[in-house]
This record gives structure tokens, sequence and C-alpha cells, in this order.
């Protein structure tokens, strides 16, 4: 309920703050990235990994399954944050500061880079 709806609203002021994009012409193509989730030394299990672009960009949401993932994304500067599946439980173990996106919390996606974040 009220957790969906400040994540909504940073969202929509995320998008709002940055327009649809600094490049009106052709985005650049999608590139494969991977990386791991841990918290507190252990991989972070049944949430989803969120990749919200602070600058030009492309949402994507990565399934956490022993803290693995791996897909493709457009290049650019993006914060992250973590959301809920069904397993409630493994949602609540996230700190709160990680279960919206932060401006202050950002990484740079690059063909090939391997991601390693810590919710701690």
């Amino acid at each position: 309920g009220r957790q969906l709806m400040s994540r909504f609203l940073l969202l929509s002021g995320l998008t709002l703050l940055l327009g649809c994009g600094a490049n009106p012409g052709r985005s650049p193509e999608p590139v494969e990235i991977e990386g791991r989730v841990t918290i507190g030394g252990k991989p972070a299990r049944d949430v989803i990994l969120n990749l919200q672009p602070t600058g030009a960009g492309a949402q994507a949401a990565f399934p956490l399954k022993e803290g693995a993932f791996r897909g493709s994304v457009t290049p650019g500067k993006y914060t992250y944050y973590v959301s809920e599946t069904a397993n409630a439980a493994a949602f609540k173990a996230i700190p709160a500061k990680f279960q919206l996106g932060s401006l202050d919390r950002q990484i740079d996606i690059t063909a090939g880079v391997k991601l390693d974040l810590t919710l701690d």
C-alpha cells in the first residue's frame, strides 16, 4: 500500500525530473551484465533487483536466486533497489534504504560489467 505508493511517486518524480532522456536520438543497444547481491555476507534470495535509470537508459528487473543475476541493460547510470516477490519474509530482511532507489547510490552500466552489490 503505502510503500508501493512511495516507490511509484519516487519513480514518477525521477521520470519527470529526467524527462525522456537527454538523447532524443536512438538509445544505445543493450549490453550483457552479470553480478551478485549479498546481504550480511550471504546471497540475497527471493527478491527482485531493480535498476532504475538516472539518465538515459531503461528500467530493468532481475529476480535473485542465490544472489546471482544476469541479463541485458541499456548502458548508463542507474540507481538500484530491491522489490518483493511471493516471499515476503525475504523482502523484510532487506534494509529499508534498499527498498527504494536513491540518487546517492548510483552505478555505471557498461558492456560486460560485473556488479557486486552489498545491501548492508
